[in-house]
């Protein structure tokens, strides 16, 4: 391409592009002429044929014309000069086809009869021409037709050269000689049968005689001999056709003259003209065409080293820019790693103190000495809240959080929010109220814990930058009528509002940016805890905003995007009977839940009365008689399902119906609330259709008590317990032993793997993970392998709780993660699953 860009070349094209167009213009009229040429002497050819045909038949019509009039006075002998007359002119219609006409008898002595166009039919007076006798003598020797050659007009004494037919007429039956018919033609009246398209100007026609005596038209002449005509360079040569005249052979020589050809059309040069001019221009256009060419090259090439410079700057900035990426990652990195390391450090003392404290308020102490305990165990709290929102943090810099999204009541979030906070707002003399409208679905699917934290971390704020007046929690919703269909969309929304101290303008921007107090000069919570709420938010499809004056209060409204959880109960594989009526009372707020229990259980064969309100239901209970089973809803408007079964067991009437819960709310809450009532069972939204038809149609086993609830719920089971922490090993252990397992203790991994090849029997093994001599996971492995124990349950006791130190745990192969500071009750919950003991 950058050959084409010089100038120079420009020029060679524009000469090399006319001179082989214009021979190539030239080529296609040289072919155009050629082809026109070809096509006229086709043409010419075509009409020499056409006139050779027709004078043929001319020449042959002639004789049988003749030999007709002949055979018409022969067949009438007695024929008048009438008769012979109309004979003539049926025979000879047009008066060019015969110059004269003699009828010669040569029986008697009567003169002859002559016929001429001009004249008609008249006897002579005087003899026949004697140009004629010759061949009336032969005619009469030979007694046949004979043709005379072309005579010449100064043998004939005639200004045109002529021919002449003598037809002998015969009597019949003597066939004797009769006569003559003497018919004298002018060979010029013969060119009639030329086509007009073919003249003179174009062709030359000569007829020869027997005699070769040349006759030319349409000069109308004798020629000497025939004309020697150079017919080189010609398209067209001469006819040369022989025509049988009555036995003899006679000649018709066609032949072009030398201005034949038609000179070439004017439409040819124009074409060749408008070709050179085509290519003139097609020149001219490629010239201009290279020129611009030229002239973008080397704006390309200019361009192109300034892209390549532009590439290059990029290229430094890019890897700078991943330098840069690299370092932020590293710090990143380093961050995360140290407020992990950090997370470690502080919850493994911080299991310690609250174990420990646990631990002393069981024993017998002086009222002193137990607020002293609670209110360490209160700051050992605080402070377990501190790592969790640095565990958060974490997570959410690093992209690591998740939500765990599960069926959950929205009433077990406000009261267990409300019993969190209300003692501290009670302290300040604020006063804490949370409002949730009863169009609010409180039956919902999401991350409950998460849920739970961001309100948390938004009524503490507001608690804590309030000094009086009062704080209000607003639980509504965007979504007016819930849907029919499970795990349909929900938008849930908070408000709360403070008459508090306010934040200027300046400071509502940095409120989720900020990691330390806004005011420096008052300890107060600041932005921490509300980047992570309003990160989660964002994470559940919300976010946080934030109106506020100074002076006279705040208001944080958020909302998040959950699910319904509308699928109180799942539809069963096949439809199942009860083997008795069974009359059902259903009590639930919720009008979708409602529906659906009393459609799966009239479809079981019940009698069902479904009540929205559970005044109503009260009523209808204390009136009539009890129902074989009450399924009560626990969180409800009015009136409550502990207050329900309150005022029904204060009733006259004795409780006899069997009370199943069906709810959303936490079973372990309720079950504490409700010691002192037969509640049968508590089933969890949504429950299995299979589950509910076999506890309606099973036997009543008895009712939860507070005795069985308070038992030990690890009797018999031996654990092993690997802690290299000696305070949170024995706060584990007693933890252990109180609720009545065997507990074997070990510091390290390798003590561990003594331990179990010591012990007759052990029923799972609590493993720390960061331990000296041998750590959690290493020991696991030699378990698994080494001992061929892979069905030993081994739990991850550890102070490492990001997620994905649970996954790694899990993959590694152990069986449950734990978290420091211990859960009691989640332990307890963890070993009873593993080692399918029956739940006390």
């Amino acid at each position: 391409m950058k050959y084409l860009a010089s100038g120079k070349t420009a020029n060679v094209v524009f000469l090399v592009t006319f001179v082989l167009g214009s021979l190539v213009a030239l080529l296609l009229f040289n072919q155009g002429v050629s082809t026109y040429r070809s096509q006229a002497a086709s043409h010419a050819q075509q009409s020499m044929q056409q006139f050779v045909a027709r004078y043929d038949l001319a020449l042959q019509q002639t004789i049988v014309r003749n030999k007709k009039l002949a055979q018409a006075i022969q067949s009438n002998p007695q024929i008048d000069t009438a008769q012979l007359n109309q004979f003539i002119q049926l025979v000879y219609p047009n008066p060019q086809d015969v110059a004269e006409l003699f009828w010669l008898k040569s029986s008697s002595q009567a003169s002859p009869i002559h016929f001429s166009p001009m004249q008609g039919l008249v006897e002579l007076e005087t003899e026949l021409d004697t140009y004629i006798q010759p061949f009336i003598a032969r005619a009469q020797k030979l007694n046949n037709v004979v043709v005379s050659p072309i005579l010449a007009p100064q043998m004939t004494q005639s200004t045109h050269p002529l021919f002449i037919i003598v037809h002998p007429v015969t009597a019949r039956p003597q066939n004797s000689d009769f006569g003559f018919i003497i018919s004298v033609h002018r060979i010029a009246s013969l060119t009639q049968a030329l086509p007009n398209e073919l003249n003179r100007t174009q062709y030359a026609y000569v007829l020869a005689d027997h005699e070769r005596h040349p006759f030319a038209f349409p000069d109308n002449k004798m020629l000497a001999d025939l004309p020697n005509v150079s017919l080189e360079g010609q398209d067209i040569t001469h006819v040369n056709v022989p025509i049988n005249i009555h036995g003899h052979k006679w000649h018709l020589w066609v032949y072009p003259t030398s201005n034949h050809f038609k000179s070439i059309p004017l439409i040819q040069y124009l074409y060749l003209g408008l070709a050179l001019l085509g290519c003139l221009f097609v020149s001219l256009f490629l010239r201009y065409g290279l020129k611009q060419h030229r002239a973008l090259y080397l704006r390309y090439l200019q361009e192109n080293n300034n892209a390549k410079q532009i590439e290059s700057d990029l290229l430094q900035a890019q890897n700078a820019l991943q330098e840069s990426d690299k370092t932020a990652k590293h710090a990143l990195s380093g961050k995360t790693q140290f407020m992990t390391t950090l997370s470690h450090q502080i919850r493994t003392p911080v299991n310690g103190i609250i174990g420990m404290t646990d631990l002393c308020m069981q024993t017998e102490l002086t009222l002193k000495q137990q607020d002293y305990l609670r209110k360490i165990h209160m700051s050992a709290q605080h402070l377990n809240g501190v790592l969790v929102d640095l565990s958060d943090y974490a997570l959410l810099e690093s992209g690591e959080l998740r939500l765990q999204e599960h069926p959950f009541s929205l009433h077990e979030i406000v009261d267990g929010l409300y019993a969190m906070l209300s003692k501290d707002a009670q302290d300040k003399g604020l006063s804490f109220n949370i409002t949730v409208p009863h169009t609010v679905h409180c039956d919902l699917i999401g991350d409950s814990r998460r849920i739970k934290e961001i309100l948390l971390n938004l009524c503490a704020n507001a608690i804590e930058h309030t000094t009086s007046g009062h704080v209000h929690l607003v639980i509504n919703s965007d979504t007016e009528q819930p849907a029919a269909l499970a795990n349909s969309d929900y938008s849930l929304r908070f408000m709360v509002s403070d008459t508090g101290t306010g934040f200027a303008q300046e400071d509502i921007a940095k409120l989720f940016s900020r990691a330390q107090p806004l005011n420096q000069n008052k300890n107060v919570n600041g932005g921490l805890a509300l980047s992570i709420s309003q990160a989660l938010c964002k994470l559940m499809g919300g976010e946080i905003a934030v109106s506020s004056q100074l002076g006279i209060g705040s208001c944080f409204s958020a909302h998040i995007n959950l699910k319904l959880n509308n699928l109180i109960i799942t539809e069963p594989e096949q439809p199942k009977l009860l083997s008795k009526p069974q009359r059902i009372v259903v009590i639930d707020d919720n009008p979708i839940s409602l529906t659906m229990l009393e459609h799966a259980l009239t479809s079981m064969g019940a009698d069902v009365q479904a009540y929205q309100f559970a005044s109503d239901a009260l009523d209808a209970l204390l009136d009539g008689e009890q129902p074989d089973v009450i399924l009560l809803d626990w969180v409800m408007p009015q009136i409550g399902g502990l207050a329900f079964l309150t005022r029904l067991q204060q009733s006259d009437n004795k409780i006899t119906s069997r009370i199943l819960i069906l709810t959303a709310y936490d079973a372990s809450s309720i079950t504490r609330m409700s010691q002192h009532f037969p509640i049968e069972r508590i089933l969890s939204k949504p429950c299995r259709n299979e589950e509910l038809f076999h506890i309606i149609e099973g036997p009543a086993p008895a009712p939860i008590s507070v005795t069985e609830e308070s038992k030990p719920r690890l009797n018999g089971l031996v654990v092993l317990v690997a802690e290299d922490n000696m305070i949170n090993q024995e706060v584990i252990c007693e933890l252990l032993a109180a609720e009545g397992a065997t507990v074997i203790p070990a510091n390290d991994g390798q003590h561990c793997l003594d331990e179990l090849k010591r012990a007759q029997h052990v029923d799972i093994v609590l493993m720390d993970i960061n331990m000296p001599v041998m750590d959690g996971l290493t020991a696991l492995k030699h378990i698994r392998n080494e001992l061929a124990m892979p069905d030993l349950p081994v739990v991850a006791l550890t102070a490492n709780v990001f997620e994905h130190d649970k996954i790694n745990y899990l993959q590694q192969g152990m069986n449950e993660h734990l978290g420091k500071p211990y859960d009691r009750d989640k332990i307890v919950e963890c070993i009873l699953n593993l080692t399918e003991q029956p739940k006390q």
